[in-house]
């Protein structure tokens, strides 16, 4: 995109109820997870402003995926890569093309989803109105609040006074603009496998990642028993094919695009994964997930429906967990996803198949919402 901000501007058939039409930016820039779950601002300004003009900034790589959400108006998509990772002059280009759109428009209300101060002052001196932004992160405290799922932190900062309570329910995801198509019965899904993942434009995070051996153990498993598997993921996954050769699995690494992994989710009989971008797709159609959690907690990134559980690996470690919301600790070895054994993943895993008895053998630590 050349630094560049593109325009795209949806329709939305939706009447005022309060004769109000405020105008509002949600910011959140990435990541793909990041994004899904920041998307419970959306229903909440909705709820409080049916008629309200929403506005996203967000970056080249989510931009199709928040142009899926119903209730966002216009999406303005900026060069993440060029922002966080460019040369100097490739950061200065993106700050002026972004400071050049925004100076044509003018809000009532920001919405930051970035806790980092930088952030804000790249947004320069646009007419922002009131910002509300994700508190700084602080030395020895988490962002959000332990326990506190993180889609619900985000909705939160409509709230004038933030520490207010009791607050009942929790904020739901966005819808989708369009419905997904039904796949012909032959081409059944099956379980949807994530092997791989856990990067963004800043960074990789390997410690969330269950090993890829063990992935390749529940496909064989999952195929004995007469059960189609379907490997998912994006095209910088490729390093995680050689441990499925020979298998009979359905490959997508690569080839879908950010609606046709969504599809494939929506029609999958399970999907297991852990702590990465698609376990968040799969919150976003309400698909049946396996997550398999360490150095994060479930409460936080586990999507918020009956059909989601995790297994939490490494109860017996003293650093679990160890995500600050920023940061993770100086670990040479994710004790806590390899605590996790393939016995146990296959045994829920069949369970929610409706194969065997789910209260046969099922683990302590299984987290449900």
């Amino acid at each position: 995109m050349g630094g560049g901000v593109a325009a795209n501007v949806g329709r939305r058939g939706s009447v005022s109820l309060t004769g109000r039409g405020g105008r509002y930016l949600i910011v959140k820039l990435a990541a793909l997870g990041d994004v899904v779950m920041a998307s419970t601002l959306v229903g909440a300004i909705r709820a409080r402003e049916p008629a309200a003009h929403v506005t996203w900034l967000c970056g080249a790589g989510v931009a199709p995926l928040v142009r899926l959400f119903d209730g966002v108006d216009e999406v303005l998509v900026v060069d993440e890569v060029a922002l966080m990772r460019g040369r100097p002059a490739a950061r200065l280009r993106a700050l002026f093309t972004l400071w050049w759109t925004l100076a044509s428009r003018r809000f009532d209300v920001t919405l930051l989803g970035h806790a980092d101060r930088r952030y804000r002052a790249a947004l320069g001196v646009a007419r922002l109105g009131q910002v509300r932004a994700l508190r700084p992160r602080e030395p020895g405290r988490t962002l959000p609040i332990p326990d506190r799922y993180f889609g619900d932190e985000y909705a939160r900062l409509l709230d004038v006074e933030r520490s207010r309570g009791p607050i009942t329910g929790h904020a739901a995801l966005a819808s989708l603009r369009v419905p997904l198509p039904q796949p012909p019965a032959s081409d059944r899904i099956g379980v949807v496998l994530v092997p791989g993942g856990t990067r963004n434009v800043l960074r990789e995070s390997a410690l969330r990642r269950w090993p890829v051996e063990r992935y390749a153990e529940v496909a064989a498993a999952l195929r004995r028993a007469d059960r189609r598997v379907t490997l998912v993921g994006d095209a910088g996954d490729d390093w995680v094919r050689p441990h499925f050769a020979g298998l009979d699995v359905r490959d997508e690494i690569g080839a879908q695009s950010i609606a046709g992994t969504l599809n494939l989710m929506a029609h999958a009989d399970l999907v297991i994964t852990h702590d990465t971008g698609p376990l968040h797709l799969a919150g976003l159609v309400r698909a049946p997930v396996l997550a398999l959690f360490g150095p994060t907690t479930p409460a936080q990134f586990l999507p918020r429906h009956p059909g989601a559980e995790a297994i939490w690996g490494g109860g017996d470690l003293a650093c679990r967990p160890c995500y600050d919301g920023r940061e993770f600790a100086a670990c040479t070895s994710n004790l806590c996803m390899q605590d996790i054994p393939v016995e146990t993943v296959m045994r829920r895993a069949l369970a929610r198949l409706g194969t065997a008895d789910p209260a046969r053998g099922a683990p302590a630590a299984i987290f449900q919402p």
